[in-house]
């Protein structure tokens, strides 16, 4: 279906279309059966948006209300009442299963247990789960991406897919992908490691160097994967082929196959560079605080060779690699705060100096445009404790 434009003076709270409404290419305003919010369209208002654009369109008008935002006294006595009634953890279930992330671990935690036990698992509620997922990611990217690089209780494995997953929706949507391929995409993003079932257990939990035999063992659970989703959950191969090709490399020096460019699946393409994000944030301490930086830093060293350099353009036009306010240190010597990303070029922000090389305070803060101040750029990001402890970078 063709997309149509639909001026932002005819969006009204509540409206719900049956397909998403994008801001632009990139951009969804709101999820498929989603109601329309007073901050959606105010925020349109805002950025002086007149139009936005979707293939669908409203199928209801829903009465939005906000709801009743309970005293404190009104808390307590709640929760007084649902400890006399004894159903506090009941309610407590219930909330907790309001959320997507949640429930999408819990569904991972469920696939891998079955197919470990040789039983399987219906196909319909794992596309389902995933095209809840999708919906969730769509509504907030920047949740997703918080989530992804947040910490997360449970198996590495298992918090590692749905960070993948996420990530790789998040970069899907940038693509402009429709529902069919982010359902082929995500799905195989949630399940990627699924292979990793069949590799004895005393190598994946080895703490020690793997020997080669064993490293070779480990690459196997790319083909059991594809097995598994295709064969046991009846997924099909796209879907399959994300689990197979996830390790290859766009320079062909990746395995099982030495797949070389776009041989390899597109969806597998988006999901090894979402892979290799994700397992760097979570095999480092959460303490330190650049550590999307180097993982984003890592993975433009490596682009045009082990992945697809228009496909890590997509994927980082939705990190930040170096957050708005945070601070850098240039090859000057002086100290700078980030003002404004560069989607670009990432590594080339807008930024105010606010230290001179001997890190003494400007009297004058200085902005430069390091996209085009070719002589200046970032060394490295630097502790905000460096404005209390100025001498600290010298």
């Amino acid at each position: 279906m063709a997309m149509k434009k639909v001026r932002v003076e005819e969006l009204k709270p509540g409206m719900v279309f049956d397909k998403a409404v994008y801001i632009d290419k990139s951009n969804i305003l709101v999820a498929p059966m989603v109601p329309l919010k007073d901050e959606d369209v105010n925020r349109l208002r805002k950025w002086g948006i007149l139009e936005v654009e979707t293939a669908g369109v409203v199928i209801e008008q829903r009465k939005v209300e906000k709801p009743k935002r309970l005293s404190m006294q009104e808390e307590l006595k709640k929760l007084t009442e649902m400890v006399e009634r004894g159903n506090v953890s009941t309610v407590l279930e219930e909330e907790e299963q309001l959320d997507v992330y949640q429930r999408t671990l819990k569904l991972i935690d469920d696939i891998f247990e079955n197919v470990r036990n040789g039983v399987g698992y219906e196909r319909n509620k794992i596309l389902d789960a995933v095209d809840e997922l999708i919906v969730e990611v769509s509504t907030d990217k920047n949740k997703a991406i918080r989530n992804a690089a947040g910490e997360q209780e449970g198996k590495y494995l298992h918090t590692l897919g749905l960070s993948v997953a996420a990530l790789s929706t998040v970069t899907g949507i940038s693509l402009g992908f429709g529902r069919d391929k982010l359902l082929t995409l995500v799905s195989g993003a949630l399940l990627h490691d699924i292979g990793m079932v069949r590799v004895p257990i005393y190598i994946t939990e080895k703490k020690d160097s793997l020997t080669p035999d064993e490293y070779n063992r480990i690459k196997t659970h790319t083909i059991y994967g594809y097995r598994i989703i295709v064969k046991e959950l009846n997924l099909g191969s796209d879907i399959g082929a994300v689990a197979l090709q996830h390790h290859e490399a766009f320079d062909g020096s990746g395995y099982p196959r030495k797949l070389k460019g776009e041989d390899i699946s597109p969806f597998a393409r988006i999901v090894s560079i979402c892979d290799v994000f994700a397992a760097m944030i979570k095999k480092r301490s959460y303490r330190d605080e650049h550590l999307s930086y180097l993982a984003m830093k890592s993975i433009l060293g490596r682009s045009s060779t082990k992945f697809d350099p228009e496909l890590v353009k997509a994927f980082l036009s939705n990190m930040a690699i170096y957050p708005v306010g945070s601070l850098v240190q240039l090859n000057s010597g002086s100290i700078a705060k980030v003002i404004s990303a560069n989607s670009e070029i990432p590594l080339r922000p807008r930024v105010t100096i606010i230290l001179d090389e001997f890190g003494r305070k400007m009297e004058q803060e200085r902005t430069v445009d390091l996209q085009t101040a070719s002589s200046l750029y970032i060394t490295k990001p630097v502790s905000n404790d460096i404005i209390q402890n100025p001498g600290a970078h010298e």
